[in-house]
């Protein structure tokens, strides 16, 4: 497996499996479980897993590349897919080998599916909003108490990441949803990514055993440093996605409408101009984040940049459509509100621009 054959099969995947789908993901709020695990097992999952690992090895770079391809068509399913490898990301850069050996092989290869619950610590860390799950140590591992309003491509058969306070710490940790004491309950519709399995949750003293520990106390510092570059890069590939496809219905829309269509602020030529430009950026952070020396600031700014550029290709493909992007069936609606989405989808620009503010104020 080369990057050039996973890519090509990707996209395959995508026009084949997925693309017939995105009308019924979008305003139904279909779940592709079936993509999801097809595009496991060609290996959409397994860049962030060295073969070791039971992935492909193929790197940080190449992950979000797949999910690149997957946005093209849907951003609601490149979120999800997103989810899934974050998780793995989470996974492969743990410290402890029990918990890498129990889970991350079948979450590289989507035979299990997983979601990532790091948007409240996220938060929490960047002095946000408080801590929503408390921990207290108790014989073997932890007791785990609270709630969380939104967690992504979960499910009762699906496992997903979270971090619990524990006195001044913090433990991370694989819980399920077949877990005692941990309850899926729906969420308010959303206006996009309705076919996203999000839930929120509530645990009533759920146990967590040592081996599902990702990152324990004493651990946490270190470890968060070394995942959070990659978490943020990874989601440009959604923002890339919406891009693309926004692309698209711009160069349609142009083949009637182009000379009236000059007289808009933003291009084809401009926007693709850009985008590429900040995926040069996106892979050489990604290698570097891969190899364990990450650019934090430079990641934050250029995440910032792609929430921005995503905002601006979509409204513009809005208005090259003109009326008939306006129509509920036009895609250039969808692509606006999945732009919404890259950027207040944790860390919205909003908290980007404040961690990039301290970073430079220090």
């Amino acid at each position: 497996m080369n990057r050039e054959t996973l890519l090509s099969q990707v996209a395959e995947l995508v026009k084949t499996k997925l693309k017939p789908l995105v009308d019924e993901i979008d305003r139904n709020g279909l779940y592709p479980e079936d993509f999801m695990r097809e595009l496991g097992a060609i290996g959409g999952f397994g860049a962030v897993g060295t073969e070791v690992e039971g992935g492909n090895g193929l790197g940080l770079a190449t992950q979000i590349a797949v999910l690149r391809e997957v946005g093209k068509e849907c951003g609601a399913t490149s979120f999800s897919a997103w989810c899934q490898a974050a998780c793995a990301w989470y996974l492969h850069q743990t410290p402890n080998q029990a918990v890498k050996d129990k889970y991350l092989a079948d979450i590289l290869q989507g035979k299990v599916l997983a979601g990532t619950g790091m948007s409240n610590t996220v938060k929490h860390l960047a002095g946000i909003e408080k801590h929503n799950l408390q921990a207290e140590r108790v014989d073997g591992g932890y007791k785990v108490n609270g709630a969380l309003p939104w967690v992504s491509n979960i499910g009762e058969d699906h496992i997903w990441a979270n971090t619990a306070q524990i006195g001044d710490g913090y433990v991370m940790f694989i819980t399920g949803g077949q877990w005692e004491g941990v309850t899926l309950q729906a969420c308010p519709e959303f206006c996009a990514l309705e076919g996203t399995r999000t839930f929120s949750l509530n645990f009533k003293d759920v146990f967590i055993p040592d081996e599902d520990v990702i990152a324990a106390p004493e651990q946490f510092s270190d470890y968060i440093a070394s995942i959070k570059s990659g978490f943020i890069l990874l989601q440009i590939g959604i923002g890339a996605g919406v891009i693309d496809g926004s692309l698209g219905i711009i160069r349609i829309a142009n083949v009637v409408n182009a000379e009236v269509n000059s007289y808009l602020d933003d291009s084809y030529d401009s926007l693709k101009a850009a985008l590429d430009e900040a995926w040069q950026t996106t892979e050489r952070l990604a290698d570097l984040a891969w190899n364990n020396t990450p650019d934090n600031l430079a990641t934050l700014k250029l995440r910032a940049a792609a929430a921005e550029l995503t905002l601006a290709a979509a409204q513009s493909a809005a208005l090259h459509a003109g009326a008939k992007g306006y129509l509920m069936r036009s895609p250039a609606q969808r692509r606006v509100r999945e732009a919404m989405f890259v950027a207040i989808v944790t860390p919205a620009l909003k908290h980007l621009r404040k961690e990039i503010a301290a970073l430079e104020a220090a």
